[in-house]
């Protein structure tokens, strides 16, 4: 697989093409609606005698029927052996709630169907409490682990993703986000790769718990690569206990060369040569790397969360995809400006004022295409 086909999009259509495996997701049929049979006409129908229809010989009015005597439990001793079967089953709140009205509801209120009830809320209680501690514990094999993290950083290198954070659902679904990208990569593997690398419990329909477990560790791992682009934008930038600043802040193009050297994994490597081509053409990777290092550079410098900086890029990319082709032509101009301003003249992190720090805002584009327009 040519590294180019995975990191170039097509600037008219704002498709890319996803490394080997990404397939288009097939759609999904709705299921073919029955159609209602016609209703039988009501007319003319015949009085049916029922005792007659099912042999029933009516009994005199004067004669009693005889009745079996089923006289259920008084309440106060329901409440009572209730009580003592919770205290000794520990059932849970909702369990609890549950085996009590069944327990108590009438005409079977038995001391015989209460411990029925209780029994069984108990089993129930103790399988599912035994299947969430399994899955709670069940630990995803390295090769899990590598596949998900060469998959990431493969993803991390196509330019136009609609979304970085975890939560991209927050402004509906989206296809071509990493979190989604790295969910469908999995998915697609073989079903004998699912066996050894999955959890079991997540192979099981309707396994929440297994599915919410999976998901949680997939966004962890997502997480550990964002921070790692993370850590390359803000080269000679961040200062922490094993990161120190060793120069100059690198220009746009120095930048991109690090994070093209880096991210793809060791059978896929670039040569020098192949990299400096890329800095150079790939004109939509220079956009969005560009602005988000300006973000980072930000909220860095304002010492913000570090995790409200990914849902900061969505949101921006979400007013983009909504936005007229000329509202994102003066913001990429204006991002890349900014850029130029701030990194491209050789200068230590210490001597750029922390104010100039600063990402274009949406008012800024506003009035910049005004500006455009009146010319």
């Amino acid at each position: 697989m040519e590294m180019s086909n995975i990191i170039f999009g097509d600037n008219e259509t704002a498709e890319t093409t996803f490394p080997e495996s990404y397939l288009d997701p097939q759609s999904l049929r709705s299921p073919s609606t029955a159609q209602d049979d016609s209703s039988n006409p009501v007319e003319n129908l015949e009085e049916i005698n029922q005792n007659i229809l099912f042999g029933i010989t009516p009994f005199p009015a004067s004669d009693d029927i005889p009745m079996t005597d089923h006289t259920s439990q008084p309440p106060k001793e329901i409440d009572t052996i209730c009580k003592d079967l919770q205290a000794k089953l520990d059932l849970d709140p909702e369990h609890l709630k549950i085996a009590t009205i069944a327990a108590k509801y009438p005409p079977e209120a038995t001391a015989e169907r209460a411990s029925s009830i209780f029994a069984m809320g108990a089993f129930n209680q103790l399988s599912a409490t035994r299947s969430v501690a399994v899955v709670a514990n069940h630990v995803y094999d390295s090769a899990f682990r590598e596949f998900v993290r060469i998959r990431t950083r493969m993803i991390l290198l196509i330019p136009n993703l609609e979304a970085y954070s975890n939560n991209p659902h927050k402004h509906g679904v989206l296809a071509k986000t990493l979190f989604y990208l790295v969910l469908d990569a999995v998915d697609k593997q073989s079903d004998d790769w699912k066996e050894d690398h999955l959890d079991p419990a997540q192979m099981q329909p309707n396994s929440e718990e297994g599915l919410k477990h999976y998901r949680t560790t997939i966004g962890e791992l997502i997480k550990y690569q964002r921070s790692h682009l993370r850590e390359l934008l803000l080269t000679n930038i961040l200062k922490t206990q094993k990161t120190i600043v060793k120069g100059n802040v690198p220009s746009r193009g120095e930048m991109l060369a690090l994070i093209y050297a880096d991210l793809p994994p060791t059978d896929k490597k670039m040569s020098k040569q192949q990299i400096e081509a890329q800095v150079k053409s790939n004109q939509p990777m220079q956009i969005r790397m560009s602005y988000a290092r300006l973000v980072m550079v930000f909220y860095y410098r304002n010492k913000q969360d570090n995790d409200s900086q990914w849902t900061a890029i969505d949101d921006r990319l979400r007013i983009l995809r909504t936005s007229s082709k000329d509202f994102q032509q003066v913001h990429a101009q204006l991002v890349m400006d900014k850029d130029e301003k701030l990194f491209s003249h050789k200068r230590h992190i210490d001597h750029i004022p922390k104010e100039e720090c600063v990402v274009p805002t949406l008012d800024d584009v506003r009035a910049a295409l005004a500006a455009v327009n009146k010319t």
